[in-house]
């Protein structure tokens, strides 16, 4: 996950939860080796195989994750949060127990450090992907407990498919935009780094190591599921059920516990899905590439200037996938890409650029207004 999350992380909440913490009930994290375990005990994760969703909500409430009644949802394809009655803003609609999270300092207490796999990511990567890895290495091993891990009915609950760039192939990538291929490309690399690194992790099975149906799986239940909170990654059963929305309804809080708790923020009309903002809405090549869909919904898109070099001018002018923005709904233009575009063609003309800058940084409207007049059409 990138800066630019939409989600709103917070220690403590000022809103009092409507849900009540139940006694704790932790998860238990027993590494067992899957020569222990019979075969038609795993998780079925290929293609062709069903998702399982029939037990997840007893599953959850169990551990003591509680939802507002009939949110969930399942399409045959997608399970997803959705309203099945008018609810309120600011209203309470999941809890999950912090105990039920799987997190990058969770895996890395249980198994401690993973001393030579982490030297081979910090060769191929660098440190930031530690987190992602021990996430990684703890799906891998609760698959390999199958029906003993604490978490095999959320397991099985999850996608088979995916679309992301982690899950395609070298022509998928010829067939994108640039842009696009560039993101999608990047993310097969992380995964390629993780099962590399794998080969250092002596509580795997080779034979799961050796499977890239299973791996490749893992990974984009990370990649799609998993969120950045500090430096730690963390995936949050059920309150992963929230779909993206560039124009959110709800929001997520963190307690005192380290608890979740998803409250909406607007009314909310039954029949609507109840969604949170997963990236930065106006890159959508960004979105596609991790998530495996475009968000057509998003108000507008990046303007996608390839060759401009990043300086602390041209972002001061507005060079970011926030502020070059593509209008969807009437074609307008952001006033930033043409600051940007014409600082950059002032380039050979030192003192006029200088002055230019000057002008939009002190807000002189009329000097800018001035220069993109003489210079329009260039």
């Amino acid at each position: 996950m990138i800066s630019a999350h939409c989600f709103i992380f917070l220690a403590s909440s000022s809103i009092t939860a409507a849900f009540v913490s139940p006694p704790s009930n932790p998860i238990s994290t027993k590494i067992h080796h899957p020569l222990h375990q019979q075969l038609s005990s795993y998780i079925e994760v290929d293609e062709s195989a069903v998702r399982d969703t029939s037990s997840l909500t007893q599953w959850a409430e169990g551990y003591g994750a509680q939802t507002v009644a009939g949110i969930t949802s399942y399409d045959g394809v997608d399970l997803f949060a959705a309203a099945n009655e008018d609810i309120p803003a600011g209203s309470a609609i999941m809890y999950t127990p912090a105990n039920m999270f799987i997190s990058s300092y969770g895996a890395k207490e249980e198994f401690g450090t993973l001393e030579k796999a982490e030297k081979m990511i910090k060769d191929l990567a660098g440190e930031e992907q530690f987190p992602m890895f021990y996430v990684f290495v703890k799906l891998l091993c609760e698959y390999e407990k199958g029906t003993e891990s604490p978490w095999f009915p959320w397991l099985n609950s999850l996608p088979r498919v995916f679309d992301s760039g982690a899950a395609m192939t070298p022509t998928c990538y010829d067939c994108l935009p640039p842009l696009a291929a560039k993101y999608a490309m990047a993310e097969r690399v992380k995964y390629i780094n993780c099962k590399q690194a794998l080969k250092e992790v002596d509580f795997i099975s080779e034979d799961t190591k050796k499977n890239d149906v299973v791996t490749k799986w893992a990974y984009n239940v990370l990649g799609t599921r998993a969120f950045e909170v500090g430096e730690e990654m963390v995936i949050v059963p059920m309150a992963d059920m929230f779909n993206h929305g560039s124009i959110p309804n709800v929001e997520i809080h963190y307690d005192e516990e380290g608890s979740c708790n998803a409250y909406t923020t607007v009314d909310v009309p039954a029949g609507s899905p109840l969604l949170i903002c997963y990236a930065n809405p106006y890159n959508p090549s960004a979105l596609f590439a991790k998530y495996g869909f475009l968000d057509e919904n998003a108000p507008a898109t990046f303007c996608k200037i390839m060759d401009i070099i990043p300086s602390t001018e041209n972002r001061n002018l507005g060079l970011s996938f926030s502020r070059m923005l593509f209008y969807h709904e009437n074609g307008g233009i952001s006033e930033e890409v043409f600051d940007v575009l014409l600082f950059e063609h002032l380039s050979g003309e030192w003192q006029t650029q200088k002055d230019f800058y000057n002008a939009c940084m002190n807000g002189d409207v009329d000097t800018k207004a001035a220069y993109h007049q003489q210079y329009l059409g260039d």
